[in-house]
């Protein structure tokens, strides 16, 4: 059995590909994946992100349920590796309330960090890309918010 630094190892992307596949194999087996996240370990930076995003995607909608948020932070720069893949998987998750109140939520802290990247590409996901990046209808659902809020407290 291998650890998770065995693990990440083997999902550089300067590995061959039967390696970075036998590290996304055996990632399946680890329990606590969110460490699979854009991990920022000075060792591995972006070169595991591709293989992490794979590896992501493979999940359930309840299993990725709790990092929305994060999963939303990688669509931050569409140039980052994987970012596509977690585009792709955010847009095949089912409960789409759920799924439109965590990116409402990002929508507003990309306006308050003031990051017009990120609130544009958050924009063009929700089918809006001609949305001003200052328009300050974008909120959370009342609704949602208590939703989140209880869930968070449970």
């Amino acid at each position: 059995m291998c650890n998770i630094d065995e693990i990440m190892d083997m999902l550089d992307w300067n590995n061959p590909p039967e390696i970075q596949e036998k590290g996304r194999m055996l990632a399946k087996t680890v329990k606590c994946f969110n460490v699979f996240l854009q991990p920022g370990h000075s060792k591995y930076k972006k070169n595991v992100w591709d293989n992490c995003a794979m590896i992501l995607a493979e999940k359930t909608d309840s299993e990725l349920r709790p990092y929305l948020r994060e999963l939303f932070e990688w669509l931050a720069d569409l140039n980052w590796p994987g970012t596509f893949c977690i585009w792709d998987r955010l847009k095949q998750f089912e409960d789409k309330e759920w799924l439109n109140s965590m990116l409402l939520g990002c929508i507003d802290e990309a306006k308050a960090l003031k990051n017009k990247a990120w609130m544009s590409n958050l924009l063009e996901f929700r089918g809006e890309p001609d949305a001003p990046l200052n328009n300050e209808t974008v909120a959370i659902n009342e609704v949602f918010s208590k939703r989140v809020y209880e869930l968070i407290v449970e």
